[in-house]
């Protein structure tokens, strides 16, 4: 099983109603990460800065997918214990251009193995190559 770390605005815009989900689209393809975790085949990592931002981003749920991946992320989802990056690793981070506003998402997956960070943003998805081959860690833009 690969360990996951989904960055709130995939789960914010996987939050529609399930009537616009068309085989291949976008919100099929972040709709489609988020039931792999559903399914088990996927271990979602998280911290205490991830759940608040899932929580307030997702205040009301247009689908059951989010209702679900919610409930599973407390129950079987593992809550690592740092939201934020060593001094040492902030610093590699910023080196690699990965935005500081999103050191949470680097923190939560940093202490794995076998991690993909899953975005829906350009700037981190510029990322990827040098944060796999500093950190070990997959970067996909989903």
């Amino acid at each position: 099983m690969t360990n996951t770390v989904y960055d709130t605005t995939l789960v914010g815009y996987s939050n529609g109603g399930l009537i616009g989900r068309r085989s291949g689209n976008k919100l099929d393809r972040r709709l489609r990460v988020l039931e792999e975790f559903i399914k088990g085949s996927r271990i979602a990592l998280y911290n205490r800065k991830l759940l608040y931002e899932y929580k307030s981003h997702l205040s009301t749920h247009r689908n059951d997918i989010i209702e679900v991946f919610l409930i599973r992320l407390i129950d079987v989802g593992i809550c690592t214990r740092r939201s934020t990056l060593s001094r040492q690793n902030f610093a590699r981070a910023r080196r690699l251009n990965w935005p500081d506003h999103d050191q949470h998402l680097l923190a939560a997956a940093i202490e794995a193995t076998k991690v993909t960070i899953f975005v829906t943003e350009g700037n981190l998805a510029c990322c990827a190559k040098s944060v796999k081959r500093e950190f070990g860690i997959h970067v996909v833009k989903v």
